[in-house]
């Protein structure tokens, strides 16, 4: 964990020099016009990559703007990487966005987090966590909160986010969800980082979330997070190998099982 969080900070490190300079041209798109990538992700994610390599150069390596259309770790153990999670809101200049690292153990079942860290220089948060040991923000314990604020599920605070698809039409675009989410629960967000959404339900600030289409190095960390500070984690796709995830993740029982009877998920 620790090797990892130095990795953060480093990666932090570059990512700031870039904030709020960069230049357009330093700026391209990926699967659609709105998926975005700049040359502070691919900094970031060689940062990473080589600091890491440096501690523990047998562990395989799977970063976001590396990894073929169908990532595989090469060993029994690897990082699993987002240099830079948010992307549109760091062109844009909105500080919410953040480093995820997670070490994986690669098993049949396919990648199972052991230790994570999840960075947000311009927020000044750190949280992490090992496998049986805990998750802690800044250093202090964390755990998920027993209930909303206001009591009931009804106050319940609850994140999400689009994916790139959003333009499509059925179910893939989260947008009927959305709906109904909304009128069942009224206090949903949508921030932009999906790391940090998660990291937010580990330390108690959200509730839960849930969202479609995500990659595993969206996953990896706040997985963990959320798993060592309590909370329930679910991945609606059950094959931890492809290449796009549905995830539900909640505090409680009770609001996991309300969610999952409220959400309707693509196949």
């Amino acid at each position: 964990m620790s090797t990892a969080a130095q990795a953060a900070h480093l990666a932090g490190h570059v990512l700031d020099s870039y904030f709020q300079r960069l230049d357009s041209s330093l700026i391209e798109s990926k699967s659609t016009a709105v998926d975005l990538v700049t040359a502070a992700d691919r900094d970031a994610e060689q940062v990473i990559r080589e600091e890491l390599a440096q501690v523990y150069p047998e562990l395989g390596f799977i970063g976001e703007e590396s990894a073929p259309a169908e990532p595989s770790c090469d060993g029994d153990y690897c990082w699993v990487v987002d240099p830079l999670d948010g992307t549109s809101n760091f062109v844009c200049g909105l500080p919410i966005w953040s480093v995820s690292i997670a070490l994986c153990q690669a098993t049949a079942a396919g990648y199972d987090p052991l230790a994570g860290v999840v960075y947000a220089p311009q927020l000044n948060k750190i949280w992490t966590a090992v496998r049986g040991l805990g998750a802690w923000l800044n250093a202090a314990p964390i755990r998920v909160r027993p209930a909303p604020p206001g009591g009931g599920l009804e106050n319940a605070m609850i994140a999400t986010g689009f994916p790139y698809t959003v333009t499509a039409s059925g179910d893939s675009t989260n947008l009927d969800n959305f709906s109904n989410m909304q009128r069942r629960f009224h206090k949903i967000r949508r921030l932009g980082s999906a790391a940090i959404d998660l990291a937010f339900v580990a330390d108690g600030t959200y509730d839960g979330i849930w969202e479609l289409g995500l990659k595993i190095w969206d996953i990896a960390a706040g997985q963990l997070l959320i798993s060592e500070a309590g909370g329930l984690f679910r991945r609606v796709q059950l094959d931890h190998f492809n290449p796009e995830v549905h995830i539900i993740a909640a505090a409680t029982a009770e609001l996991m099982q309300t969610m999952q009877s409220t959400l309707v998920f693509p196949a």
